[in-house]
């Protein structure tokens, strides 16, 4: 009995040094993402946008399935007038997180660019729809 209580003890402290191991790892990458947000800011309130948008395809290469990487790239391409590579990047994004609100609304300027009035209405609807709901 002794024995199993020994054993079953160390199992617990070994699980719970896993879970904290893992929560660390995600704390440091977390705190990466966000400096690399900060600088990718940074570097969009000085014109540097071929800069913001090397850290953020930096930052892709490394984790594809960032939809606010994404979204911030979209975002840039659109100041650049790239309108084709932003609704390619803010679609990525919206297939990753549907629920990333703001998404829509650069859609919708984006859509209202290129005179495609449908597109842009549909994408204001999704808006308004998501912003009802939260």
């Amino acid at each position: 009995m002794r024995r199993q209580m020994t054993l079953l003890l160390i199992g617990a402290a070994f699980v719970i040094l896993l879970i904290s191991i893992s929560f660390l790892i995600y704390i440091k990458r977390l705190h990466r993402s966000a400096a690399h947000f900060q600088t990718v800011g940074e570097y969009v309130q000085q014109g540097k946008l071929e800069e913001a948008i090397a850290v953020l395809k930096e930052s892709l290469s490394k984790n594809h399935f960032n939809a606010e990487a994404h979204a911030a790239l979209g975002m840039i391409y659109n100041k650049k007038d790239l309108l084709d590579e932003a609704l390619a990047e803010l679609k990525t994004a919206l297939s990753i997180q549907p629920d990333l609100i703001n998404i829509y609304q650069e859609m919708y300027l984006i859509y209202k660019k290129k005179g495609m009035e449908d597109e842009a209405n549909r994408a204001l609807a999704s808006y308004e729809k998501l912003k009802g709901s939260k």
